[in-house]
């Protein structure tokens, strides 16, 4: 005799309750995401900058910690996240340099040659070995892997949570719906 709700377990809970399990398809979530990306492209697009955003200070911390540390610490302070200046929604991760970061960043990461040209001409020196320990981070997949979670966290907190949800639409510049 076939029984429609199968075993005893399973009509054991049908009998005791209802048991309702929402479990959203991830096209639903690419369906609204893109309607949002129709509707309101500048809230899209601050939505993507903010989850890259996000997804790359999660590689902030293990890069500050595979970092060389020297005697003052400052290469380590100096590794920074933040917001691409081209090709957005994107953000970029690594050494700041410049004149309120390390100057000498590059020269760790990517080590100098055995030579050096001068006025008198090329002049052997000692070579500095590169450390590059950024490099070394992101190539670990669970880096990446959790870089990957939290930007997905970040768009499913956008979707389900009305208060983060408001406050990222609240952020306008310039002539914006």
């Amino acid at each position: 005799m076939d029984n429609p709700y199968g075993d005893a377990a399973e009509r054991e809970m049908m009998a005791s309750g209802v048991i309702i399990e929402g479990k959203f398809d991830r096209n639903y979530d690419q369906l609204r995401i893109g309607f949002l990306k129709g509707s309101n492209p500048s809230a899209f697009k601050r939505l993507m900058t903010f989850a890259t955003l996000n997804a790359a200070r999660t590689l902030q911390k293990p890069i500050k910690d595979n970092a060389p540390k020297g005697e003052t610490g400052n290469l380590q302070k100096q590794i920074k996240a933040r917001k691409a200046r081209f090709n957005n929604p994107a953000a970029v991760v690594g050494i700041k340099g410049g004149r309120n970061g390390v100057f000498y960043g590059w020269l760790v990461v990517g080590g100098t040659g055995s030579r050096r040209t001068t006025r008198n001409g090329i002049v052997a020196v000692k070579p500095v070995k590169g450390r590059p320990f950024v490099d070394d981070v992101v190539k670990r997949k669970t880096n990446i892997d959790r870089a990957v979670e939290s930007y997905s966290k970040t768009i499913s907190s956008f979707l389900n949570d009305e208060p983060f949800r408001n406050t990222i639409l609240k952020f306008k510049r310039g002539n914006q719906r």
